[in-house]
Protein backbone atom coordinates (compact mmCIF):
# COMPACT_ATOMS: atom_id res chain seq x y z
CA UNK A 1 0.00 0.00 0.00
CA UNK A 2 2.82 2.40 1.22
CA UNK A 3 4.44 1.57 -2.36
CA UNK A 4 0.93 2.67 -4.31
CA UNK A 5 0.67 5.81 -2.58
CA UNK A 6 4.19 6.90 -3.14
CA UNK A 7 6.05 6.19 0.42
CA UNK A 8 9.72 5.29 0.39
CA UNK A 9 11.15 3.03 3.14
CA UNK A 10 14.30 4.59 4.49
CA UNK A 11 17.44 3.28 5.37
CA UNK A 12 16.12 2.82 8.95
CA UNK A 13 13.56 0.64 7.63
CA UNK A 14 10.60 3.15 8.57
CA UNK A 15 8.55 5.76 6.19
CA UNK A 16 8.15 9.07 7.27
CA UNK A 17 4.52 10.13 8.12
CA UNK A 18 2.13 10.28 5.19
CA UNK A 19 -1.62 10.18 4.98
CA UNK A 20 -4.14 10.27 2.06
CA UNK A 21 -7.74 11.18 1.85
CA UNK A 22 -9.57 8.51 -0.18
CA UNK A 23 -12.92 10.45 -1.65
CA UNK A 24 -16.55 8.45 -1.99
CA UNK A 25 -15.30 7.83 -5.73
CA UNK A 26 -12.14 5.80 -4.40
CA UNK A 27 -9.68 8.55 -5.59
CA UNK A 28 -7.33 10.64 -3.40
CA UNK A 29 -9.00 13.43 -2.54
CA UNK A 30 -6.20 14.80 -0.52
CA UNK A 31 -2.27 13.84 0.37
CA UNK A 32 -0.81 15.30 3.22
CA UNK A 33 3.05 15.23 3.80
CA UNK A 34 4.91 15.61 5.89
CA UNK A 35 1.77 15.21 8.67
CA UNK A 36 1.91 17.11 12.03
CA UNK A 37 0.17 15.27 13.91
CA UNK A 38 -0.78 18.16 16.52
CA UNK A 39 -2.84 19.83 13.31
CA UNK A 40 -3.55 16.52 11.07
CA UNK A 41 -6.62 15.60 12.68
CA UNK A 42 -8.29 19.49 11.94
CA UNK A 43 -6.85 19.76 8.47
CA UNK A 44 -8.41 16.09 7.47
CA UNK A 45 -11.67 17.05 8.86
CA UNK A 46 -11.60 20.33 7.21
CA UNK A 47 -11.43 18.31 3.79
CA UNK A 48 -14.02 16.05 4.87
CA UNK A 49 -16.27 18.37 4.93
CA UNK A 50 -15.33 20.16 1.52
CA UNK A 51 -16.45 16.30 0.52
CA UNK A 52 -19.28 16.52 1.58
Amino acid sequence: MSKSYGVEITDSGRTSRKSVLVGPDGKVAAAYDPVTPADHPDQVLADLAKLG
